[in-house]
């Protein structure tokens, strides 16, 4: 599948991460903030992945997720996802 590439600002590859994420990335504020951040949107493109009619859409959404992930990690190599209770 291709892979569609965003140009993005500082140390973070070329993906199909959008503009916004790379700003998340660009703000002031601790690596774990970012990661758990970035995570919680992996979670949400998986949730979102399950209603796509589309095998494309669906592919092309968790391929989003994964990138994602991957972004957090490079970040915050500690696995941290969303806090108990929220």
């Amino acid at each position: 599948m291709a892979r569609f590439v965003t140009p993005t600002s500082g140390s973070m590859p070329a993906s199909r991460i959008s503009e916004a994420v790379g700003q998340v990335c660009a703000t002031d504020t601790e690596p774990t903030a970012k990661a758990r951040t970035l995570r919680e949107l992996a979670a949400w493109y998986r949730a979102f992945a399950a209603r796509a009619a589309n095998p494309a859409i669906w592919e092309a959404r968790l391929l989003t997720a994964d990138d994602l992930d991957a972004e957090a990690t490079r970040i915050d190599p500690r696995k941290i996802g969303p806090q108990q209770g929220d």
